[in-house]
């Protein structure tokens, strides 16, 4: 199945393209305006769903594959073609795979075949070939092929990650780009990254939080829940956003609850990246219940980590000193956790005056 985007100023139209059927699907007015506008400018699909690549030969047409995808069986598929008035013999299915995001495996694996010149029409997913230079092609370019549930990392995985996060905020001399970032997460992802759910779901939660659309929600929710699956608890940090935008309390809290109690059963090396990164998550979990009007909970956790909480709420002090309306946010996360982490008969004097940068005062915070 393609998808093709046609935007026009009042409107997008989707056109979904099978061979038993032709549907169209009409939304009016700006109800996805971002999501339009990064798909146009950037060329990549706001979509990450589990899929097969597969290869289907016919007798009527030797010396030729189609390569293409599928959210359903491939043998499905297969029938589907043959059923087609146009097409003397069945199609066979040669070879399948699945993905965890057969969407971008595809792209790949077409890429590197137009590459090769096997392209037999520019507008179709037919390739002239061997069979089996198509398979190992498939199995070389795209890993983790062997299994969707995989959670084999290799060397490229952190690399991508890394390109990624350097592209989604500017970091040195890369420009800002979400549409790059978020190419370099789903081929982290196709390498076994977990770190890279998050960053792929945190792009879908920052578009559904300006967009507030049904199709951004489920995006978001199903590359999160994929992520937790695959043992990533950070991706119920990012959740917790979605439930916050909604001001759905119980799921808001349930999200952490699971984060907390995932991270206490067993930790995950590759998304505990330092350790700074917990005591930054707990300022924000607190940030956020104190948003919603809610006392933050954990208390037993964010006690053990409170000196490290409140480093962190520092360092996000500096960085906001230009900006009073988030400098008093942070001020007052800061006030909360020195009431209620460390105790003011716990901590000496001359220890709570170091834990406050120059320009700002302890008076100053707690009138925040």
């Amino acid at each position: 199945m393609q998808l093709l985007i046609v935007d026009y100023p009042e409107c997008s139209v989707h056109v979904h393209f099978t061979t038993s059927r032709v549907r169209h699907s009409l939304t009016s007015g700006c109800d996805f305006p971002d999501e339009r506008t990064f798909t146009h400018h950037t060329g990549w699909e706001l979509s990450m769903e589990q899929g097969w690549i597969y290869i289907l030969v016919n007798s009527s047409t030797p010396g030729m594959a189609k390569v293409g995808r599928t959210t359903r069986p491939p043998a499905d598929r297969a029938a589907e073609l043959s059923t087609a008035t146009g097409v003397p013999t069945p199609f066979l299915v040669a070879f399948d795979q699945a993905f965890v995001d057969c969407c971008e495996a595809e792209r790949l694996v077409h890429a590197e075949l137009d590459r090769r010149g096997l392209r037999v029409a520019p507008n179709r997913e037919f390739f002239a070939g061997p069979v089996s230079e198509i398979v190992r092609i498939i199995i070389d370019l795209v890993p983790g092929c062997n299994d969707v549930d995989t959670t084999h990392r290799d060397a490229s995985a952190e690399r991508l990650c890394q390109a990624g996060d350097n592209a989604l905020y500017g970091l040195g001399e890369c420009l800002q780009d979400t549409g790059e970032a978020l190419r370099c997460y789903k081929r982290a992802a196709l390498h076994g990254s977990l770190v890279a759910y998050e960053r792929i779901g945190h792009i879908y939660v920052s578009l559904y939080e300006k967009t507030r659309s049904r199709a951004g929600r489920r995006r978001a929710m199903s590359v999160l829940k994929e992520g937790v699956r695959r043992g990533n608890y950070y991706c119920y940090c990012e959740m917790s956003r979605l439930f916050a935008v909604e001001h759905h309390l119980a799921n808001f809290r349930k999200s952490w609850d699971l984060f907390f109690a995932r991270r206490a059963d067993a930790r995950c090396a590759e998304v505990e990246a330092n350790a700074t990164r917990f005591a930054m998550v707990c300022g924000r979990y607190i940030a956020m219940a104190l948003d919603l009007g809610q006392a933050p909970g954990h208390l037993d956790e964010l006690t053990l980590y409170g000196d490290a909480i409140l480093a962190a709420l520092l360092a996000e002090l500096d960085q906001v000193r230009d900006h009073p309306a988030s400098r008093q946010r942070v001020a007052t996360v800061m006030r909360w956790a020195y009431e209620k982490l460390l105790p003011a008969e716990n901590v000496p004097v001359r220890k709570r005056r170091r834990l406050i940068p120059r320009w700002s005062t302890e008076r100053n915070i707690a009138a925040a």
